[in-house]
């Protein structure tokens, strides 16, 4: 028999499948300026720094309204 924590483990398991089989990707327009530093480019950002310093903000951002 399965006790509570085995339960809340499947529970969570069954959550977080859901999750990644519904995530959609946001599509960013490509403004003519970086998203992190607002410099001029001809992407959505001027270096891999900013494109990384961009996706943790987005990923901290993201986990704070979970909670």
């Amino acid at each position: 028999m399965a006790d509570d924590v085995d339960i809340a483990s499947q529970n969570e398991e069954a959550f977080r499948q859901h999750q990644i089989a519904h995530h959609r990707k946001e599509e960013l327009p490509v403004n003519g300026r970086c998203y992190n530093c607002d410099e001029p480019t001809g992407g959505h950002f001027c270096c891999k720094e900013c494109r990384e310093d961009w996706e943790k903000r987005k990923y901290f951002d993201s986990q704070r309204r979970i909670e």
